[in-house]
C-alpha cells in the first residue's frame, strides 16, 4: 500500500509536459462553433501524454461552457488574457477602470452604437442594435440582455465595441490610447486594457502556478493571437488564420475545418 501511495503521489506532483494555447474561433471550433470528434479524441491523446490543453479566447468563460462540457480541457484564458482559470481555480483578473469605462460608454452612445459590457461571470449590453444580433450570431450566441449601468454593479473586464463601419476603427484607437482594440469579426472590437493580451494572460498563469520551465505550444488565426504566436516556444497558424498571423508561426497547419488542430499535434509530436 505505502508504495502504491507513494506512486500515486509522484504522479501527482509530476510537472506536465507542455502547456498547449487553444485560440477558439477559427482555430479549435468548426464553422458552427463546436469541437469535432476527432478533435476532442486528439485532446484525450494530449492530456494523456501529459501535457496541459488550455483555452485562450477573447470569448468570456459563459461563451465556452460548451467546450470544457465536451472536452477533457479545464483551463481557460479567456477575454483576451483579462480571466485566468488554472484547473478550476481562478488564478488571475485584470479589471478596465471604471474612468476608461465610461469614456467608452460615452463615445459609443455619442455615435449610437451598442457596447458590450463583461464581468467574469456576466455580459450585458448598453442597447440593442441589429449589429449587436449579428455580432453574436456570427459565434452562434444569442445577444446578451440590456443594462446600461452593469458596470456600477460589476468589475468589467473586457468590452465590445458593436461597429460595422470599420472607417472608425481608427478613431477610437486614436481617442483611447490606455486601450487595444482587436477587430476580430465584421461586427465587433475586442476591447481591453492596453498591455493585456493573451500572452500576457500566459505570463500571469506561468506566474501563478510557477511553471516557467513547461514547453508552451499555441495555435491561433485571429488578430488577437499574434502576442500568444509569439509568446510560445512552439506557435502554429491555421490555414485560414490572416495573413499576419500566419507570417509570425512557426508553422502553418490545414484550417480549422480541415483537420488543422490533428496535424498541428502531430507536427510536434504532442500526439501520434
Amino acid at each position: 500500500m505505502a508504495t502504491q501511495f507513494s506512486r500515486s503521489r509522484r504522479s501527482m506532483e509530476m510537472k506536465p509536459t507542455a502547456l498547449v494555447f487553444f485560440d477558439l474561433d477559427g482555430t479549435l471550433l468548426n464553422e458552427e462553433s463546436l469541437v469535432d470528434e476527432d478533435v476532442k479524441e486528439a485532446l484525450v491523446q494530449l492530456k494523456d501524454k501529459g501535457a496541459v490543453p488550455f483555452i485562450a479566447t477573447g470569448r468570456s468563460p459563459i461563451e465556452i461552457q460548451h467546450v470544457l462540457k465536451e472536452t477533457v480541457i479545464d483551463s481557460f484564458i479567456t477575454l483576451n488574457g483579462q480571466y485566468i482559470q488554472y484547473k478550476g481555480k481562478e488564478v488571475f483578473r485584470n479589471v478596465i477602470p471604471q474612468s476608461l469605462v465610461n469614456r467608452l460608454k460615452k463615445m459609443t452612445s455619442d455615435k449610437n452604437l451598442s457596447l458590450s459590457l463583461y464581468s467574469a461571470d456576466k455580459i450585458r449590453a448598453t442597447r440593442y442594435s441589429e449589429t449587436l444580433k449579428q455580432a453574436y450570431n456570427f459565434i452562434h450566441e444569442e445577444p446578451p440582455a440590456i443594462d446600461e449601468a452593469f458596470d456600477e454593479k460589476e468589475e468589467i473586464l473586457m468590452m465590445l465595441v458593436l461597429n460595422e463601419d470599420q472607417s472608425l476603427d481608427q478613431e477610437f484607437v486614436e481617442g483611447f490610447p490606455e486601450l487595444s482594440f482587436y477587430r476580430n469579426t465584421p461586427f465587433s472590437m475586442d476591447t481591453i486594457t492596453k498591455g493585456h493580451n493573451k500572452a500576457k494572460g500566459i505570463d500571469a498563469l506561468l506566474e501563478s502556478i510557477k511553471m516557467h520551465d513547461i514547453p508552451l505550444y499555441a495555435f491561433g488565426d485571429g488578430a488577437n493571437d499574434k502576442e500568444m504566436l509569439r509568446r510560445a516556444d512552439y506557435s502554429v497558424a491555421m490555414a485560414n488564420g490572416l495573413d499576419d498571423v500566419k507570417a509570425v508561426a512557426d508553422y502553418v497547419t490545414s484550417s480549422n475545418k480541415d483537420g488543422g488542430i490533428v496535424e498541428g499535434l502531430k507536427f510536434y509530436n504532442l500526439i501520434d
